[in-house]
């Protein structure tokens, strides 16, 4: 294409730090690449680069046409290197993270099923409840319940999840059932590490502060705690559907409950994401959809 002429010259003489040096790198000579850089500019109606007889520096137009072609470069680079990846089989490890019960029954049937059709394809998967820095302790992947509160990760929806509060008729009966979620401030409320208690309110979204004498990172302890009457909990649905079915959990301030909350699968801001983990990432978000709903 035309409006391409020039440009590779341009970006060697750029990283190259002179004409001479980018003509070594692409095996022309210095007044090949002088005229190509110059067409270049004539082209674009603009000086790119101040010479002197030492060296080339960038001007200001320069700078930002290096940055936007250098990314343009980059993205074409990489689709075909992405290409070629998958034209052969995708192979090696992938680790990822995702909380306790969500990855035994959803996480893990999905991650098997991807197994059959990349057999080459390692999976460590890590059931732990605490977030983790994908980053620094080596994740590729992980899948969390909260939204995404790091810029330098990216994140994709997989579903909506429904958080409930509950607890044991007779833990009720006896404390009473509160009418709102400032009542909360009355009753022995069990954590769940790191999850706020977050309210709808008609014209906001409201974080309460709750107290109690049982805290945990294990959803199925604060299940087994509030069963036993000792407090309410908030969770999502998915940990008490059974209990809930049984009549031994009974859930509370249904009006007030988020709309906003989610399942994500995040992971780092890589620019050449490898195949194997793209190709997990979008089996994930297609298996994982729907797979979860209210009362399953």
């Amino acid at each position: 294409m035309a409006e391409l002429e020039g440009l590779q010259d341009f970006l060697a003489v750029v990283e190259n730090g002179s004409f001479t040096a980018a003509a070594q790198t692409l095996n022309a000579s210095k007044s090949h690449i002088s005229r190509q850089v110059s067409r270049l500019e004539g082209r674009l109606g603009t000086r790119l680069l101040t010479r002197t007889t030492r060296r080339v520096r960038l001007t200001d137009m320069g700078r930002l046409y290096y940055d936007r072609c250098r990314s343009a470069v980059d993205a074409l680079e990489a689709v075909e290197a992405d290409l070629a990846d998958l034209q052969a089989r995708p192979k090696g490890l992938v680790r990822l993270t995702a909380p306790g019960i969500y990855a035994e029954r959803f996480v893990a049937p999905a991650l098997a099923e991807f197994a059959t059709e990349y057999p080459e394809v390692e999976v460590e998967l890590d059931t732990q409840m605490s977030t983790v820095d994908l980053i620094e302790d080596g994740y590729d992947l992980a899948i969390r319940m909260s939204s995404l509160t790091d810029s330098s990760l990216i994140a994709r929806r997989v579903e909506a999840r429904r958080i409930v509060v509950c607890g044991a008729p007779e833990y009720l009966e006896k404390r009473g059932v509160p009418d709102s979620p400032d009542a909360l401030t009355a009753h022995d409320c069990l954590t769940l590490k790191g999850m706020a208690w977050r309210f709808a309110w008609p014209d906001q979204i409201r974080e309460v502060r709750v107290r109690g004498g049982w805290t945990s990172d294990n959803g199925r302890a604060l299940v087994a705690a509030a069963s036993a009457g000792l407090g309410l909990m908030r969770i999502t649905d998915y940990y008490v559907n059974a209990e809930l079915a049984r009549g031994e959990l009974q859930v509370v301030l249904e009006d007030y409950e988020v709309g906003d909350a989610a399942t994500w699968i995040i992971y780092p801001n890589r620019q050449h994401l490898p195949t194997r983990v793209r190709l997990l990432i979008d089996f994930l978000v297609e298996a994982l959809r729907g797979r979860y709903s209210p009362g399953n």
